[in-house]
C-alpha cells in the first residue's frame, strides 16, 4: 500500500527531472508538469482521505502516515485541501508558461518546487517545514532569476530573507520543547511568539521585509513571479495555520495578533501607496499582492473563526487576478519589450486582448467588482465593519478600502496610459513603433486571456463555487473558537 503522501511529494521530484532532461522542449515540458500538477491536485481534492483506492493497480492512502528518517508525514484535511489547490493552480501556470516563455528551468524547478512544500506542509515537527521551504526558496530564487539573466536584485533579496527566517524557526523549536516542560513560563512564551513573528514575516514579505516584491516582479517573468507569490506564499500561510493548531497555546496569546494587526496595517498601507505612484504593471502586480497579504494580516488578527475564513478566501481568489495581469505582462513585454505605462501607450489599439488582460488583472488585484479578487477584499472589509467586540474595527474597513482605492487608481493610470489616442503613438519610444506590433496578437495567447478571464468573472459574479473547498479547509482548523 503506498501512502498519499509519498504520492504527493515523490511524484513531483520525479517529474521534474524528466521535464529537467526535456527541457528544450517547452511545450511538452508544459504539458508534462501541467498533466502531473493538474492529476496529483484533482487527486488531493477528490480522493478520500480515510479509505483505501486503486490507482493503476496500486493501493493508494491519501490519509495513511509515513516515516522518513525518523520524522513522521502526515496529511491533514486542511493540508490535503490547500495542497490540492495549489497543484492545480500551478497547472494553470504551467499552461500558460508553455506560451509565455518564463525560462527553460520553470517548469522542472516548479515541479521540485511542488514537491518540497507538500513536504514542508505534512511533516512534523515545524522546524522541518521551515527547513524545507527554505530549500523550496532557493530553487524558486533560480525560477525567477532564469528567465532574465543578469538582472538578479529581485531574486537575491528573496534569497537572502527567505534564508534569514529559518534561524527563527530553529529558535522557536527548542524554545517550543522547553514551553512543553515549563507551560507556565510567561516569559518563555513570549519568546516563542517573538521568535515566530519574525521567521513568518520575513517568509511573508511584510513591511519592512518587502524589498524584494517590487524588484522581483519587475525584473523576472510574470508567470515566474505569480509562482512565487501565489504558490510559494500560499503554503507559509498554511504554514501558519498548521502551527497555530499543533499548538493552541499560541492562539490564545494576544501579542501575536496585536502585531498582526499592526504590520498588517502598515503592510496594506505600503502596498497600496506603492501601487497607487507606480508607473509599471509589474510594480501593480508585486505592490498589490503585498497590499494583500496586509488585508489578509489584518483580518486574521481578529482571532476569530470568520477572519480566519476570509484569510483563506482571499488566498483561495488571489492567483487569479495575478494570472490574468501576469497574462498582459508576458504579451506586452514580448511586443513592446516592456510592462512600463508609458511604452505601452496606445497599446489598447493594436493589441486589445494584451490590453484587457492588463486592465482587467489590475483591477481584480485590487479588488474591485465583478471580479474575483473582490470577493476576498469585501469579506475582509465586511469582516472589519461588523467584527465585535473591538471598537475601532470600522476604522480598519476604511483603511481597507483605502488601499483597494490605492491599487486601483494605479491600474487605472495604466488603463490611461493604454487606451491613449494613436495620434500620441508618435512620440512613444520605439518598441511600439516596431514592426513586431503590426503583427496580430498570438491565437494561443487569446484564448488563454479569454480563458483566464472567464475564470475570474465566473468566480467574481458565482464566489459560492469555492464554498465546498473553504468549508473543508476550515473544518481542520479549530485553533478559533467561533465568533
Amino acid at each position: 500500500m503506498i501512502a498519499g503522501v509519498f504520492v504527493l511529494i515523490g511524484v513531483p521530484l520525479v517529474a521534474a527531472v524528466v521535464t529537467f532532461v526535456f527541457r528544450r522542449l517547452q511545450t511538452l515540458v508544459a504539458l508534462i508538469a501541467a498533466a502531473v500538477a493538474a492529476v496529483l491536485g484533482a487527486g488531493a481534492l477528490w480522493l478520500p482521505l480515510g479509505q483505501v483506492v486503486q490507482v493503476g493497480g496500486r493501493q493508494v492512502a491519501l490519509g495513511e502516515p509515513m516515516q522518513v528518517l525518523g520524522r513522521q508525514l502526515v496529511l491533514t484535511g486542511g493540508d490535503r485541501q490547500a495542497l490540492g489547490w495549489m497543484f492545480v493552480v500551478s497547472a494553470a501556470l504551467f499552461l500558460i508558461g508553455g506560451r509565455a516563455r518564463p525560462g527553460t528551468a520553470f517548469f522542472s524547478l516548479g515541479l521540485a518546487i511542488l514537491g518540497l512544500v507538500s513536504a514542508a506542509l505534512v511533516v512534523q515537527p515545524f522546524l522541518y517545514s521551515a527547513l524545507l521551504l527554505t530549500i523550496a526558496a532557493i530553487l524558486a530564487a533560480i525560477l525567477v532569476q532564469e528567465g532574465t539573466p543578469g538582472r538578479t536584485r529581485g531574486a537575491f533579496r528573496y534569497l537572502v530573507l527567505m534564508t534569514l527566517a529559518l534561524p527563527t524557526f530553529l529558535v522557536a523549536g527548542s524554545l517550543v520543547d522547553l514551553y512543553a516542560i515549563n507551560p507556565t513560563d510567561i516569559g518563555l512564551a513570549r519568546s516563542v511568539v517573538l521568535a515566530l513573528t519574525g521567521g513568518f514575516a520575513l517568509l511573508l514579505g511584510v513591511v519592512p521585509f518587502h524589498i524584494w516584491i517590487g524588484p522581483m516582479a519587475e525584473e523576472s517573468p510574470p508567470i515566474a513571479s505569480v509562482f512565487v507569490l501565489a504558490v510559494v506564499n500560499s503554503a507559509v500561510w498554511f504554514m501558519l495555520f498548521d502551527i497555530l493548531q499543533a499548538y493552541p497555546w499560541l492562539a490564545a496569546q494576544p501579542d501575536i495578533f496585536r502585531a498582526m494587526q499592526l504590520v498588517g496595517l502598515l503592510t496594506a498601507a505600503v502596498g497600496g501607496v506603492l501601487a497607487f505612484s507606480s508607473y509599471d504593471f509589474a510594480h501593480v502586480l508585486g505592490y498589490g499582492a503585498l497590499a494583500d497579504y496586509g488585508c489578509a494580516l489584518v483580518a486574521l488578527s481578529t482571532r476569530t473563526s470568520a477572519g480566519l475564513g476570509v484569510v483563506m478566501l482571499a488566498t483561495l481568489m488571489r492567483p487569479v487576478g495575478l494570472a490574468i495581469l501576469a497574462l498582459g505582462m508576458a504579451l506586452a513585454r514580448e511586443r513592446a519589450h516592456s510592462s512600463e505605462f508609458e511604452k505601452l501607450s496606445g497599446l489598447a489599439w493594436s493589441s486589445p486582448w494584451t490590453a484587457a488582460a492588463l486592465i482587467v488583472g489590475g483591477f481584480s488585484v485590487a479588488g474591485l467588482p465583478p471580479l474575483a479578487g473582490f470577493v476576498g477584499r469585501w469579506a475582509e472589509v465586511r469582516l472589519m465593519a461588523t467584527a465585535q467586540p473591538a471598537a475601532d474595527l470600522p476604522i480598519y474597513a476604511l483603511a481597507i478600502l483605502a488601499v483597494t482605492v490605492g491599487v486601483a487608481a494605479g491600474a487605472l493610470r495604466g488603463m490611461d496610459f493604454l487606451l491613449a489616442a494613436p495620434a500620441h503613438q508618435a512620440a512613444t519610444p520605439a518598441p511600439l513603433a516596431s514592426l513586431r506590433l503590426a503583427a496580430r496578437e498570438p491565437r494561443l495567447m487569446i484564448a488563454l486571456i479569454m480563458a483566464v478571464l472567464a475564470v475570474g468573472f465566473v468566480l467574481g459574479l458565482f464566489p459560492g463555487i469555492v464554498d465546498t473547498a473553504l468549508r473543508a479547509i476550515l473544518s481542520s482548523y479549530t485553533f478559533f473558537s467561533s465568533p
